[in-house]
Protein backbone atom coordinates (compact mmCIF):
# COMPACT_ATOMS: atom_id res chain seq x y z
CA UNK A 1 0.00 0.00 0.00
CA UNK A 2 2.65 2.38 1.25
CA UNK A 3 4.52 1.60 -2.14
CA UNK A 4 1.29 2.34 -4.48
CA UNK A 5 0.77 5.83 -2.62
CA UNK A 6 4.52 6.58 -2.92
CA UNK A 7 4.43 5.77 -6.39
CA UNK A 8 1.24 8.22 -7.07
CA UNK A 9 2.10 10.71 -5.13
CA UNK A 10 5.69 10.70 -7.05
CA UNK A 11 4.10 10.99 -10.34
CA UNK A 12 1.48 13.80 -9.34
CA UNK A 13 4.61 15.78 -7.61
CA UNK A 14 6.42 15.43 -10.93
CA UNK A 15 3.92 16.23 -13.44
CA UNK A 16 3.39 19.03 -11.05
CA UNK A 17 7.51 20.49 -11.43
CA UNK A 18 7.30 18.94 -15.10
CA UNK A 19 4.89 22.08 -15.84
CA UNK A 20 6.87 24.64 -13.07
CA UNK A 21 9.82 23.81 -15.40
CA UNK A 22 7.99 25.32 -18.41
CA UNK A 23 8.48 28.48 -17.01
CA UNK A 24 11.83 28.09 -15.77
CA UNK A 25 13.34 26.99 -19.06
CA UNK A 26 11.84 29.46 -20.94
CA UNK A 27 12.98 32.41 -18.66
CA UNK A 28 16.52 30.79 -18.29
CA UNK A 29 16.80 30.00 -21.82
CA UNK A 30 17.98 26.78 -20.64
CA UNK A 31 17.89 24.43 -23.74
CA UNK A 32 19.15 21.17 -22.53
CA UNK A 33 16.34 20.00 -20.04
CA UNK A 34 15.08 18.52 -23.17
CA UNK A 35 15.09 18.74 -27.04
CA UNK A 36 13.09 21.54 -28.91
CA UNK A 37 10.38 20.42 -31.00
CA UNK A 38 11.32 21.37 -34.84
CA UNK A 39 10.07 24.47 -35.91
CA UNK A 40 7.62 25.38 -32.71
CA UNK A 41 6.91 28.68 -31.72
CA UNK A 42 6.47 29.77 -28.35
CA UNK A 43 2.62 30.09 -26.56
CA UNK A 44 2.04 31.97 -22.87
CA UNK A 45 -0.89 30.93 -21.03
CA UNK A 46 -1.37 33.18 -18.25
CA UNK A 47 2.10 32.86 -16.31
CA UNK A 48 3.31 29.92 -17.99
CA UNK A 49 5.23 29.68 -21.60
CA UNK A 50 5.45 26.76 -23.45
CA UNK A 51 6.83 25.52 -26.78
CA UNK A 52 4.32 23.55 -29.55
CA UNK A 53 4.94 23.41 -33.13
CA UNK A 54 3.15 24.59 -36.08
CA UNK A 55 0.07 22.40 -36.62
CA UNK A 56 0.23 20.16 -33.01
CA UNK A 57 -2.82 18.99 -31.93
CA UNK A 58 -4.89 20.95 -29.44
CA UNK A 59 -5.52 19.69 -26.35
CA UNK A 60 -8.88 18.94 -26.45
CA UNK A 61 -8.42 16.83 -29.88
CA UNK A 62 -5.82 14.13 -28.17
CA UNK A 63 -7.95 11.17 -26.99
CA UNK A 64 -7.05 8.03 -25.56
CA UNK A 65 -6.62 4.61 -26.63
CA UNK A 66 -5.24 1.20 -25.33
CA UNK A 67 -2.34 1.87 -28.23
CA UNK A 68 -1.58 5.45 -27.37
CA UNK A 69 -3.12 9.24 -27.11
CA UNK A 70 -3.84 11.00 -30.13
CA UNK A 71 -1.03 10.95 -32.89
CA UNK A 72 1.42 9.31 -30.57
CA UNK A 73 1.45 5.48 -30.58
CA UNK A 74 2.60 2.95 -28.40
CA UNK A 75 6.51 1.68 -29.73
CA UNK A 76 7.41 5.45 -30.97
CA UNK A 77 10.97 6.70 -29.47
CA UNK A 78 10.56 9.63 -27.84
CA UNK A 79 11.79 11.69 -30.27
CA UNK A 80 8.87 10.29 -32.97
CA UNK A 81 6.71 11.54 -30.39
CA UNK A 82 7.67 14.92 -29.71
CA UNK A 83 7.29 15.06 -33.26
CA UNK A 84 3.70 14.01 -33.73
CA UNK A 85 2.68 15.51 -30.22
CA UNK A 86 3.95 18.90 -31.49
CA UNK A 87 5.29 19.20 -27.90
CA UNK A 88 8.29 18.99 -26.28
CA UNK A 89 8.46 15.49 -23.82
CA UNK A 90 10.70 15.96 -20.76
CA UNK A 91 12.11 13.29 -18.71
CA UNK A 92 11.38 13.63 -14.80
CA UNK A 93 13.81 11.74 -13.72
CA UNK A 94 12.71 8.64 -12.42
CA UNK A 95 15.66 6.61 -14.14
CA UNK A 96 18.72 8.97 -14.41
CA UNK A 97 21.15 6.73 -14.82
CA UNK A 98 19.09 4.52 -17.13
CA UNK A 99 19.81 1.24 -15.48
CA UNK A 100 15.83 0.42 -14.72
CA UNK A 101 15.07 1.49 -18.28
CA UNK A 102 11.93 2.81 -17.40
CA UNK A 103 11.23 6.80 -17.20
CA UNK A 104 8.35 9.16 -17.01
CA UNK A 105 7.69 12.34 -19.73
CA UNK A 106 5.70 14.87 -19.22
CA UNK A 107 4.39 16.71 -22.27
CA UNK A 108 5.06 20.79 -22.43
CA UNK A 109 1.98 22.73 -23.15
CA UNK A 110 -0.17 20.16 -21.88
CA UNK A 111 -2.10 18.07 -21.58
CA UNK A 112 -2.05 18.56 -17.95
CA UNK A 113 -2.49 15.20 -15.82
CA UNK A 114 -0.46 13.10 -18.72
CA UNK A 115 2.66 11.07 -18.53
CA UNK A 116 4.34 9.03 -21.06
CA UNK A 117 5.80 5.82 -19.75
CA UNK A 118 9.32 4.93 -21.79
CA UNK A 119 10.33 1.57 -21.66
CA UNK A 120 13.80 0.07 -23.81
CA UNK A 121 13.56 3.50 -25.89
CA UNK A 122 9.57 3.38 -26.75
CA UNK A 123 6.60 4.54 -25.37
CA UNK A 124 5.16 1.75 -23.29
CA UNK A 125 1.81 3.23 -22.24
CA UNK A 126 0.23 6.85 -21.82
CA UNK A 127 -1.15 7.79 -17.92
CA UNK A 128 -3.96 10.11 -17.50
CA UNK A 129 -4.03 11.05 -13.66
CA UNK A 130 -5.97 14.10 -14.39
CA UNK A 131 -7.05 17.20 -16.07
CA UNK A 132 -8.96 17.08 -19.62
CA UNK A 133 -8.28 14.19 -21.36
CA UNK A 134 -10.75 11.14 -22.08
CA UNK A 135 -10.75 8.25 -23.74
CA UNK A 136 -12.35 7.85 -27.61
CA UNK A 137 -15.49 6.85 -26.18
CA UNK A 138 -15.80 9.73 -23.18
CA UNK A 139 -14.30 7.99 -20.19
CA UNK A 140 -12.87 10.57 -17.92
CA UNK A 141 -11.64 10.63 -14.53
CA UNK A 142 -14.47 11.16 -11.93
CA UNK A 143 -17.30 9.29 -14.05
CA UNK A 144 -18.55 6.06 -12.70
CA UNK A 145 -18.07 2.65 -12.75
CA UNK A 146 -21.52 2.20 -14.27
CA UNK A 147 -21.09 5.03 -16.56
CA UNK A 148 -17.69 3.47 -17.47
CA UNK A 149 -19.07 0.48 -18.34
CA UNK A 150 -22.37 2.03 -20.41
CA UNK A 151 -19.51 3.65 -22.68
CA UNK A 152 -17.69 0.19 -23.54
CA UNK A 153 -21.00 -1.86 -23.77
CA UNK A 154 -20.07 -3.48 -20.32
CA UNK A 155 -16.78 -4.93 -22.12
CA UNK A 156 -14.72 -3.98 -19.07
CA UNK A 157 -13.58 -6.63 -17.43
CA UNK A 158 -13.64 -6.17 -13.51
CA UNK A 159 -10.78 -7.09 -11.02
CA UNK A 160 -10.00 -5.96 -7.77
CA UNK A 161 -7.72 -3.71 -7.34
CA UNK A 162 -4.41 -4.16 -5.40
CA UNK A 163 -3.91 -1.01 -3.17
CA UNK A 164 -7.44 0.67 -3.07
CA UNK A 165 -9.95 -1.18 -0.36
CA UNK A 166 -13.17 -1.74 -2.32
CA UNK A 167 -11.47 -0.58 -5.52
CA UNK A 168 -11.62 -2.08 -9.10
CA UNK A 169 -9.64 -2.36 -12.00
CA UNK A 170 -11.94 -1.96 -15.41
CA UNK A 171 -9.86 -3.24 -18.04
CA UNK A 172 -10.43 -3.53 -21.87
CA UNK A 173 -8.91 -5.88 -23.75
CA UNK A 174 -9.44 -4.72 -27.63
CA UNK A 175 -11.48 -6.61 -29.87
CA UNK A 176 -9.14 -6.48 -32.83
CA UNK A 177 -6.22 -9.16 -33.30
CA UNK A 178 -4.00 -6.53 -34.30
CA UNK A 179 -4.20 -4.74 -31.23
CA UNK A 180 -3.98 -8.22 -28.56
CA UNK A 181 -0.97 -6.42 -26.78
CA UNK A 182 -2.35 -3.35 -26.10
CA UNK A 183 -5.33 -2.84 -22.88
CA UNK A 184 -6.83 0.20 -21.80
CA UNK A 185 -7.13 0.12 -18.03
CA UNK A 186 -9.58 2.70 -16.19
CA UNK A 187 -8.48 2.24 -11.60
CA UNK A 188 -11.43 3.40 -9.76
CA UNK A 189 -12.09 3.82 -5.96
CA UNK A 190 -14.95 1.43 -6.09
CA UNK A 191 -17.23 4.10 -6.94
CA UNK A 192 -15.38 6.47 -9.71
CA UNK A 193 -12.76 6.40 -11.86
CA UNK A 194 -9.35 7.88 -10.36
CA UNK A 195 -7.03 7.04 -13.11
CA UNK A 196 -6.94 5.74 -16.93
CA UNK A 197 -4.23 4.46 -19.01
CA UNK A 198 -3.61 2.42 -22.45
CA UNK A 199 -0.26 0.71 -23.78
CA UNK A 200 1.62 -2.49 -24.28
CA UNK A 201 1.71 -5.50 -22.58
CA UNK A 202 2.91 -6.02 -19.69
CA UNK A 203 3.66 -2.53 -18.86
CA UNK A 204 -0.03 -1.27 -19.02
CA UNK A 205 -0.18 -3.87 -16.07
CA UNK A 206 2.42 -2.18 -13.78
CA UNK A 207 0.69 -0.71 -10.69
CA UNK A 208 3.21 1.24 -9.61
CA UNK A 209 4.20 1.84 -12.73
CA UNK A 210 8.30 2.77 -13.12
CA UNK A 211 8.66 2.50 -9.32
Amino acid sequence: MKSRQAAIAFLVAALAVAAATVVLASSSGDDEAAAPVPGAASSTTGSSTATTAPGAPAVGELRLAPGGLGPVRVGMTVADATAALGRTLRALGLDPTGEKGCELYAPDGGPDGVGFMVTQGTVARVDVIGGPVQTIEGLAIGQTEAEAQRRYGGRLEVTPHAYTEGGHYLTLVPADPAESQFRLVAETDGTVVTSIRGGRLPEVEFPEGCS
